[in-house]
Formats: C-alpha cells, sequence, structure tokens
C-alpha cells in the first residue's frame, strides 16, 4: 500500500452521549491505518461532559486532532462541509460521533482508492446492533461497483455516509456538503455523480452503527416527508433524475416517512437492509 496522508472528518453536537462519543474517536484511533489529522467539528454548543471528552481526546492525540468550535448549531450538513474546507489532506474519511470503525477499515479504503485512481469515493457495508457492537442485528449491504452505484442512487442512498471516504477535490468539485436540514449525504453523493465522479463500495462491514427504533425514529415524520421532497426535486433540477423517476420516488418514499415508528420500522428491517 502507499503512503498517502488522510484526514477525519468527526462532527460531534450537544445531544451526542460523551462515552459513545469516545468509543468513535477511539475507534479512529485504533486502526491498522491511523489518519494524519482527525478534524472534530462541535456543531454549537456542547455540555461539559462532552466537552471535556472531546479536549481529553484531543490532549491524548495533540498530534493529530484540530478542534473547532461553532458558536451556534448549524446542522449536521454545515458541520460536515466546515470540516471538510478544514481538512489538510487530498483523502477524507467521513465519521459518525456515535459509531464505531472497524480496525482495518482506513487500510481497505485507502487500499481500494490508491488501485482504483477513477473512483473519487468508496463505502462499505455496516453493521447494526441495538446495545452491544458484538451483537449484530442486522447488515446493510450497498450496491458494489459504479455502475450499480450509479443505477440505484437514482431510487435510493447507495453509501452508508459513516463509511465514507472520497478525494476532497471531487467533493469540493461538487459543492461540498450543503447545510440543508436531513439526507446531506444523499444531497452530496448525487451531485457528485451529475457531476461525473465515480463511486463505489467494497463488500465488507466497516462500521458499525446503532439501530433500533431510536434510529428508525429520526428518519420519520413530516419534516423528513418534506425533506424528501426537497431533495427528489433538487435532483429533477439538475437532470439526475427524470420526471417519472421522480414521481416514482415519492410515491414511494412519502408514505413511509408518514407511517408508525414500529411499521417502518419493519420496513427497513427487512425489506431495505440489503441492496445489489
Amino acid at each position: 500500500m502507499g503512503t498517502d496522508s488522510f484526514s477525519v472528518v468527526f462532527t460531534t453536537y450537544g445531544g451526542d452521549d460523551p462515552a459513545e462519543v469516545r468509543t468513535a474517536l477511539d475507534s479512529i484511533v485504533d486502526q491498522t491505518v491511523v489518519p494524519d489529522e482527525i478534524v472534530i467539528v462541535e456543531d454549537g454548543p456542547v455540555p461539559d461532559p462532552l466537552s471535556d471528552t472531546i479536549a481529553t481526546f484531543g490532549r491524548d492525540h495533540p498530534e493529530l486532532v484540530a478542534i473547532y468550535s461553532l458558536s451556534e448549531n448549524c446542522g449536521h450538513g454545515k458541520a460536515l462541509q466546515i470540516g471538510v474546507e478544514q481538512c489538510s489532506h487530498e483523502f477524507v474519511a467521513i465519521m459518525d460521533a456515535d459509531d464505531i470503525s472497524v480496525r482495518k477499515r482506513f487500510e481497505r479504503q485507502l487500499s481500494y482508492l490508491e488501485d482504483n485512481p477513477d473512483v473519487d469515493l468508496v463505502g462499505g457495508y455496516i453493521a447494526e446492533f441495538d446495545k452491544d457492537p458484538e451483537d449484530v442485528v442486522s447488515i446493510r449491504t450497498v450496491p458494489l461497483s459504479p455502475e450499480a452505484v450509479e443505477r440505484k442512487a437514482r431510487y435510493r442512498n447507495p453509501v452508508n455516509q459513516t463509511t465514507a471516504m472520497f478525494r476532497r477535490s471531487s467533493v469540493i468539485n461538487a459543492g461540498n456538503y450543503r447545510g440543508v436540514a436531513r439526507m446531506e449525504d444523499y444531497d452530496l453523493w448525487g451531485r457528485m455523480l451529475a457531476n461525473g465522479a465515480t463511486i463505489a463500495n467494497v463488500p465488507e462491514v466497516l462500521a458499525k452503527v446503532r439501530g433500533g427504533t431510536a434510529m428508525h425514529s429520526r428518519r420519520g415524520g413530516l419534516e423528513y416527508a418534506r425533506e424528501e421532497v426537497r431533495q427528489q426535486w433538487s435532483f429533477l433540477r439538475i437532470g439526475f433524475v427524470s420526471v417519472p423517476v421522480f414521481v416514482l420516488n415519492l410515491l414511494i418514499r412519502i408514505p413511509v416517512r408518514l407511517l408508525s415508528n414500529r411499521v417502518r420500522g419493519l420496513i427497513y428491517e427487512r425489506l431495505l437492509r440489503t441492496d445489489g
């Protein structure tokens, strides 16, 4: 494998659990290949326990960590945008504050990007758990080849964001993350593909994420349904989806957002955990 340097963008906000954040941060440095830079963005004021956790991690790894504290909560998309802008290296990995990267994640992704210079972003599978990371309840697979990713992206998010590693220049050229209310990752992937970028996934679990009722609740409700309309309209305007696909997506996606958490959870667990 080559010697390419890379950054990790890690965003957190006041609602994150300090213990989960520390576990996520530790999984970044407990890697077979350790990043050269960890850009931590505090999205607005955070409680003292969380602030202390982040500050302690920064003191433990002063050569790696740069902390940017935003004066007000701007949302996940804006925080990611700022994080990417602050990165010093061309290769950038995304890490969510309550997830756990598997130990060979970065080694695997760096190797893939070096072996496939035409690929701008690579992700992978995620393993979902309830309380114990070793007790996996489901695995979310994603399409692998660039052709399959582009085909699937017109209907569903083709990349698990917390597994994404990309070429910073490609993300910047597509407009970077935006301060949209939700689905900031899908918003970016669609714009990247429309801009000519190549996206792929590897057939391996790269991160473990907390699933369950809380996750399904975050993915439902009227505001989320409105965001679906905004997102699909955005894709239609840039020519990423056709009018028939736009209509079909709304007919399928809006009702799912308005279902009860229990029913929506069953749909996610039984129908939407795999992708070809």
